[in-house]
């Protein structure tokens, strides 16, 4: 069973996700059935076993339950989860084991009937894993567990996730959001593949029911994406905070995740030093799909907007006594001195930043801020007394 969790209430509109973490690949480097220099392999010498995608999905799924039970609007239905680990890695987390062909099929199949019982549900797919892409415009496929199981039909085992996405149109959820944490480079493949046959999710109908489509990739074309060992990647964190960062509304009686607000929001905190300093490198989403401007999430009030707060000369940092206020002048977060820039949150709006120096070289400063969804950064000069 792919089933992670299901509240059992059909009644109404609900969430339904879909987490796919595919870490442990049979027949790549370190797989356990990888062959060296197979012939007509291409693939496995350069791909390898992955720590970050188990991790990204654990976090990804952990957040959606605990998020969601902190808003008004859709509950959380039910969540799918398919996650693999890297050979000789024990998996006792909820979820581990195989992510086969055979496995994600299944959990699609039980996603799919769950998202087409209501019109207003929100299906939400996540993957991370290897990808291959060819060229700008090629297909893209996304690697499971057993790809490459066959040589000659290598992305057999794999996901063509642009014609899965096409096949969703027939299902009643009139609000779907894909998040593809995956590589987008071709590993020269397209020097002699015209295409790469891999296989989509889900059956082709006739019905278009033209549901709004969010599509987030973490990555340009031809480009890889980056994730840190047994860590969440920087896409995922930044995706999370991107669903549960709400804009006003434009009655302003309470704040919204939209079906246009989501990419823009992930593509800033992929940037903010909060999320980005210390990843491996930097990367860029694409935005894709047709949206409409639909609500994902609502909530009534706006939760606290992560800031980044540094210094600069660097070596102030570690004197520097922090201290955040409200337009009244009331304090709304505070830090003592620490060798890291101050990473916290605030509530939306005008607000002052004042840092102060019990000892040291370095003159107090202040300066007027605004605090607004998804998240804020600032750079403070000091100057030397």
């Amino acid at each position: 069973m792919t089933t992670l969790w299901e509240s059992g209430d059909a009644s109404g509109p609900a969430v339904h996700a879909l987490v796919l973490g595919v870490g442990g690949y049979d027949w790549l480097h370190g797989g356990r059935n990888h062959v060296p220099r197979r012939s007509g392999d291409r693939l496995s010498r350069r791909l390898r076993q992955l720590t970050s995608p188990p991790a990204s999905a654990r976090t990804f799924y952990s957040v959606l339950q605990d998020q969601l039970s902190k808003h008004s609007g859709h509950p959380l239905g039910s969540i799918e989860a398919v996650i693999s680990e890297p050979h000789g890695l024990s998996a006792p987390h909820p979820g581990g084991g195989r992510a086969s062909l055979a496995d994600v099929q299944e959990a699609f199949g039980a996603w799919y009937d769950r998202c087409d019982s209501h019109a207003d549900n929100i299906a939400l797919f996540f993957f991370c894993g290897h990808g291959v892409q060819l060229g700008a415009h090629g297909d893209h496929a996304l690697l499971l567990q057993d790809a490459g199981h066959d040589p000659h039909h290598y992305f057999q085992n794999a996901v063509d996730i642009r014609r899965t996405i096409q096949n969703m149109r027939a299902n009643r959820s009139s609000i779907q959001c894909y998040l593809i944490d995956a590589c987008r480079d071709s590993h020269d493949l397209d020097l002699d593949y015209e295409t790469l046959n891999a296989t989509p999710l889900g059956q082709s109908r006739v019905r278009d029911r033209e549901p709004e489509q969010l599509v987030v990739l973490s990555t340009s074309a031809g480009a890889p994406a980056y994730g840190d060992p047994d860590r969440p990647t920087v896409f995922t964190q930044a995706a999370l905070r991107a669903l549960f960062s709400p804009q006003p509304s434009s009655s302003g009686d309470d704040w919204q995740v939209t079906t246009t607000s989501v990419g823009p929001a992930i593509n800033g905190l992929m940037g903010w030093p909060g999320l980005s300093v210390g990843a491996s490198t930097e990367q860029q989403c694409v935005i894709t799909g047709q949206v409409r401007g639909g609500t994902l999430f609502r909530f009534t009030e706006c939760p606290g907007v992560p800031f980044h707060f540094d210094t600069d000369p660097p070596d102030s940092l570690a004197a520097a006594d922090w201290t955040l206020r409200d337009a009244r002048g009331n304090t709304t977060a505070y830090r003592a001195p620490a060798n890291e820039p101050w990473c916290d949150s605030g509530p939306p709006g005008p607000g002052e930043v004042q840092v102060e120096f019990a000892d040291g070289p370095y003159a107090a400063t202040r300066q007027d801020v605004w605090l607004h969804p998804p998240c804020y950064g600032r750079m403070l000069k000091v100057d030397a007394q």
